[in-house]
C-alpha cells in the first residue's frame, strides 16, 4: 500500500498533530454536552440491552442449548415408548348438598344451607381408604393376580423389603392391603368448578378393569352415603332412648319427693300456682272490695238522710205512695185555697180540709221516717259486714304467710319437676324426628353417566412428555449456562471489563480468523497480517485503537507509551508492533523499544538480530545509536532487547533507561514501548512510572479477572498512569447476539472503517461521545 492511499500520512498527519491542543480545549468546551447525551443514551438503552444480554447468552451457548434440548427430547421419546399403556375410565356424579337445617335466630326460622366444608369433605370421602375397602371387596380385586401382582422396580422392591414388618402378614391380608393401596393410587377426583357435578375417573392398564373400578367406586360412594346416614339414624336413636330413660327415671323421683313433702306439710294446691289459703284470701278480697264500696254507698245515703228533712232522698222520690199522697194533699191545698176564698176557716168544710192535709203531711213524714231507718240499717249492715271482712282476711293473712314459709322447699322440689319433665318432653320429640328421618330412603348422591370402556390410552402423552422434555431441557440449558458463566471469569465483553477494573477500553481486537494455509506458514503472526493486509478486520481494529490513543490525553497520544499485560501470551508484542505501525503510517517519527529482557519476542516477529540492543545501552556497552534498526516498517525505528541480563529490573531502574527515555521524546514524535507482564516482576511497574502513560492489554479467553486486578493494582501503586485497556482476542461469535450482529457489519467486506465499534465498551461510549466532539 503506497503512502498516498493510506487514510492519514504525511503532512496531513502532521497537520493533525498540531491540532491536537486546540482540539482538546474544543473537546474540553463540549464535554458536558456529549455526558449529557451519553446519559440520556445510556438510560434509554439500558432495558433493551439487559434484554440483548440474555439474548446474547443464549446465542453464545446455542450449541450446548441445541445439544442439551435435543437429548431431552430423545429422553422423551424414549421414555414415553418405554412407558406402559393406562387406560382411563370416568363416572359422572352428582353431589347434592344434604337437606336444609332450621334454626331459631331470635324468634325467626332460618333455613342454613351453606356449609363451605362440605363439598371438601364429600371429595375427600371419595378418596377414603373406607370407600377403597368397600370396591376392592365388592369387585373383589384382592383374588385379581392381574391387578394386585404389578410389576414393581428393583429399587421398589428393595424399599418394600426395607419397609415390610419382621412378623410376616398373612397372604390374603397383604393382598388386601396391596388392592386397597393400588384403587388409591389409580383414582382421580376431579370436580367441576361452578357445578355439583364430579368425575370420577381411574387408570388401570387394563381398560375392563379400569371401567369396572370407576363404576365400582360410584355406587360404593352411593351406598357408603346411605349407609352413614342410617348408622348416624341409628346411633342417636341409640343414644336418645338411653338418655330418655334416665330423665324419666329423674322426672319419677322429682315427683315422689314433690308429693310427700306437700303431705308431711299440709300443702294442697288449687292448681299449680295457687294454694287454697292463697285462694280464699284472694275470695275475700274481692269480697272486701265490694262490701267496702257498698259501705261507702250506703254510708252517703245516710248521710244525706241525716242532713234535711229526707224528702230529697232518692227513695222517698221513688215511692209511689208517698208520691201519691204528695199528690192527693196538693189537691186538697188546692181546693182549700179556692174556698178560702168564698169560705172562713173556722167553717167546717174548711176545718175538714186542713184536718185532711194534716193527715196527709203525718203519713209522708211517718213513711219518710222508714225510708231514713231503712237507710241507716243497710249502712250498719254493710259496715258489720266490712269489719267481719277484714278480720277474716287477717287471720288468712297468717295461714298465707305461714303457707309461704312452708312452701319454699316445695318450690325448690317443684321447679326441679318442671326441669325434668321439659328435658323429658324435649328428648321424647328429638327421637320422634329421628325416626322419621331415619326412615327416609333418599341418597344425595346420584350417578349421572356409567363409566365406558376406553378404547384409547390416556398415558403416555407423547406431546405433553415432549414438551416437558423441552421445558426441562430448557431449564438444564439455562443452569448449565449459569454455572459456565459463573465459573468463567474471564473478560467476553468490554463492558465486564470496564466494570471490574474501572478502566477505559481503547479498543477491542477481534480473535485472528482460523486459515489452515496462513497456520502452516510459519513467517505468519498478527502483526504482519495488520501491516501487510491495511483493510483486513484486523488492522482497522488497531486503527480504531490508534484513534483512541490519539484523544486519550488532553496533548494527544503520550510521548511514551507501555504496553503491558498481567501474564505472558496475552498479545502485548503484537499490539506493541501494531501501534508503532499505525502511528508510523501517519508519517510520525516512532521509536519500538522491546524492553521484556526477560523473555523478548519482538525480534523473532520482526526477524531482527537481538545480539545488541536495550540490555548493552542500559549496561554502557553501547550507545543508543548503535542499538537501533531504523525504518523497519514504515519507518520505524526499533531497539531490540539485546541480551537477556541477569538483573533486568536495576537496569530499568538505573539513571541510563531515563535519559534514553529523555532523549527518544526529544527526537521522535512517539516512543512504544513493550514491557514485560506485571504479575511476579518487578519491571513493569518501574516502566509505567517513567512514561506518560500504559495500555493494558487483556485477553478475553484466559486471563482471569482476579489475576488482572492485581495486575492494576500493582500499576496503580507504582502510579502508573492507565490510559485504558485493550480488549484482546475478543471472539464475537462467542460473546452473544448484539456483539456478534457488530461484528459482522463491522468487519466484513467492504466495511473496512466499522472496526470503531470495538474501542468502546459502556464506559467507552461516553469517551467517543467526548471523542467525537472533540472532532468537530
Amino acid at each position: 500500500m503506497s503512502a498516498d492511499q493510506r487514510p492519514e500520512t504525511g503532512d496531513s498527519a502532521v497537520a493533525l498533530d498540531a491540532r491536537q491542543p486546540e482540539r482538546a480545549i474544543v473537546a474540553g468546551r463540549r464535554y458536558s454536552v456529549a455526558y449529557d447525551d451519553y446519559q440520556m443514551g445510556a438510560e434509554q438503552n439500558s432495558g433493551a440491552s439487559s434484554f440483548l444480554k440474555y439474548v446474547g447468552l443464549f446465542i453464545k451457548h446455542r450449541i450446548l442449548v441445541a445439544a442439551i434440548c435435543a437429548g431431552a427430547v430423545l429422553c422423551g421419546f424414549v421414555v414415553t415408548f418405554l412407558m406402559p399403556r393406562i387406560y382411563t375410565a370416568t363416572t359422572t356424579i352428582q353431589i347434592d348438598r344434604e337437606a336444609a337445617k332450621v334454626v331459631r335466630i331470635q324468634d325467626a326460622l332460618v333455613e342454613k344451607t351453606d356449609d363451605p366444608q362440605f363439598y371438601t369433605t364429600q371429595y375427600e370421602l371419595l378418596k377414603s381408604h373406607a370407600l377403597a375397602e368397600r370396591v376392592v371387596s365388592s369387585l373383589a380385586l384382592a383374588d385379581k393376580k392381574s391387578f394386585v401382582d404389578l410389576e414393581v422396580s428393583l429399587l421398589g422392591r428393595v424399599l418394600r423389603g426395607l419397609s415390610e414388618r419382621r412378623d410376616e402378614e398373612p397372604d390374603n391380608v397383604r393382598r388386601r392391603r396391596m388392592a386397597v393401596e393400588a384403587v388409591l393410587k389409580g383414582l382421580t377426583v376431579q370436580p367441576i368448578p361452578m357445578s355439583r357435578i364430579v368425575k370420577v375417573s381411574f387408570s388401570d392398564k387394563n381398560p375392563a378393569l379400569a371401567q369396572q373400578i370407576s363404576a365400582g367406586l360410584a355406587d360404593n360412594f352411593v351406598a357408603m352415603t346411605l349407609d352413614r346416614r342410617y348408622s348416624a339414624s341409628a346411633y342417636a336413636r341409640s343414644f336418645l332412648e338411653e338418655k330418655l330413660e334416665q330423665v324419666k327415671v329423674k322426672l319419677e323421683d322429682s315427683e315422689k319427693q314433690v308429693v310427700a313433702y306437700a303431705q308431711r306439710e299440709g300443702i294442697v294446691n288449687v292448681d299449680d300456682k295457687l294454694s287454697i289459703a292463697g285462694a280464699n284470701l284472694k275470695s275475700l278480697n274481692d269480697s272486701l272490695g265490694v262490701a267496702m264500696a257498698q259501705r261507702i254507698k250506703e254510708e252517703q245515703l245516710w248521710a244525706q238522710a241525716q242532713s234535711g228533712s229526707g224528702l230529697g232522698l232518692p227513695q222517698v222520690l221513688d215511692d209511689k205512695s208517698i208520691q201519691k199522697a204528695r199528690e192527693r194533699r196538693t189537691e186538697l191545698m188546692a181546693d182549700y185555697q179556692d174556698k178560702l176564698g168564698v169560705m172562713k176557716p173556722d167553717f167546717p168544710e174548711m176545718r175538714q180540709l186542713r184536718a185532711q192535709i194534716a193527715e196527709y203531711d203525718r203519713q209522708i213524714k211517718e213513711h219518710v221516717e222508714f225510708i231514713r231507718q231503712a237507710i241507716k240499717a243497710r249502712y250498719e249492715a254493710a259496715r258489720d259486714q266490712e269489719a267481719s271482712f277484714i278480720k277474716r282476711i287477717e287471720s288468712l293473712k297468717a295461714d298465707a304467710l305461714d303457707l309461704r314459709d312452708r312452701s319454699i322447699q316445695y318450690n325448690i322440689l317443684q321447679r326441679e319437676v318442671d326441669t325434668n319433665r321439659s328435658l323429658y318432653d324435649g328428648l321424647l320429640q328429638q327421637y320422634k324426628e329421628v325416626g322419621v328421618t331415619g326412615a327416609i330412603g333418599t341418597n344425595n348422591v346420584s350417578v349421572i353417566d356409567k363409566a365406558e370402556r376406553p378404547k384409547t390410552p390416556s398415558s403416555p402423552r407423547l406431546l405433553l412428555n415432549l414438551s416437558l422434555a423441552i421445558a426441562f431441557g430448557l431449564i438444564a440449558s439455562v443452569a448449565t449456562i449459569a454455572v459456565r458463566e459463573f465459573l468463567d471469569d474471564t473478560f467476553k465483553v468490554p463492558e465486564e471489563m470496564e466494570e471490574a477494573l474501572g478502566l477505559t477500553v481503547l479498543g477491542v481486537i477481534p480473535l485472528a480468523p482460523r486459515d489452515d494455509e496462513k497456520a502452516r506458514d510459519p513467517s505468519y503472526s498478527v502483526a504482519s497480517e495488520v501491516i501487510d493486509n491495511p483493510l483486513s478486520s484486523m488492522a482497522e481494529a488497531y486503527r480504531s485503537l490508534r484513534t483512541s490513543l490519539q484523544f486519550s490525553t488532553a496533548t494527544g497520544a503520550p510521548k511514551t507509551l507501555l504496553v503491558t499485560s498481567s501474564r505472558p501470551g496475552e498479545g502485548k508484542s503484537t499490539t506493541s508492533i501494531c501501534i508503532a505501525a499505525n502511528f508510523a503510517q501517519l508519517g510520525m517519527q516512532v521509536l519500538l523499544i522491546d524492553a521484556d529482557m526477560r523473555k523478548p519476542s519482538l525480534h523473532d516477529v520482526l526477524s531482527v538480530d537481538n545480539s545488541i540492543g536495550l540490555a548493552n545501552v542500559l549496561t554502557g556497552a553501547l550507545d543508543a545509536s548503535a542499538a537501533v534498526t531504523e525504518n523497519l516498517i514504515y519507518g520505524v525505528t526499533f531497539m531490540s532487547s539485546g541480551p537477556v541480563p541477569s538483573n533486568p529490573a536495576e537496569l530499568l531502574a538505573g539513571p541510563r533507561f531515563a535519559s534514553l527515555l529523555a532523549l527518544a521524546r526529544e527526537k521522535f514524535d512517539i516512543v512504544v514501548i513493550d514491557g514485560p507482564p506485571v504479575v511476579g516482576l518487578a519491571d513493569a511497574p518501574l516502566l509505567g512510572s517513567m512514561v506518560d502513560g500504559a495500555i493494558f492489554v487483556v485477553d478475553s479467553m484466559r486471563t482471569r479477572r482476579r489475576v488482572v486486578r492485581a495486575a492494576v493494582k500493582r500499576l496503580d501503586f507504582a502510579r502508573t498512569r492507565i490510559l485504558g485497556g485493550l480488549l484482546n482476542k475478543f471472539d464475537a461469535t462467542n460473546v452473544g447476539h448484539s456483539y456478534g450482529y457488530a461484528y459482522g457489519d463491522a468487519y466484513g467486506p467492504g466495511q473496512p472503517y466499522g472496526g470503531e465499534y470495538f474501542g468502546y465498551g459502556a464506559k467507552g461510549q461516553k469517551d467517543r461521545a467526548i471523542s467525537s466532539a472533540m472532532e468537530q
